[in-house]
């Protein structure tokens, strides 16, 4: 029998938050959406690339295939353009906020 391995705290966490996130509502609708938009994603890439008629189905799968992992890696991009707008509005904001006071006194 092997031996078992300790996990350390950090890692234990994580485990417990992927269980919690899987079986919450929140967690099976975030899982859903995220694929129903790679797969409408994919469906509208994949429209854009004309196919004519004579082209088998693997030819269409790959283009398929091809969409979809173009649309998985525009999520990530997106999510990080719009966390780094938040930052730049916050900074600005907090320069802002911070002048008044300064202003007030």
């Amino acid at each position: 029998m092997a031996p078992k391995r300790q996990l350390t705290g950090a890692v234990e966490k994580e485990i417990a938050m992927t269980k919690e996130l899987g079986k919450s509502t929140a967690g099976k609708v975030a899982g859903w959406s995220l694929a129903v938009l790679v797969l409408v994603g994919a469906a509208v890439i994949s429209g854009i690339a004309d196919l004519s008629g004579k082209t088998g189905a693997m030819s269409k799968l790959f283009v398929f295939f091809l969409s979809a992992i173009i649309v998985i890696q525009v999520i990530p991009a997106l999510m990080l353009l719009g966390a780094m707008f938040k930052g730049v509005v916050g900074i600005f904001s907090k320069k802002t906020h911070g002048s008044e006071a300064a202003s007030r006194k």
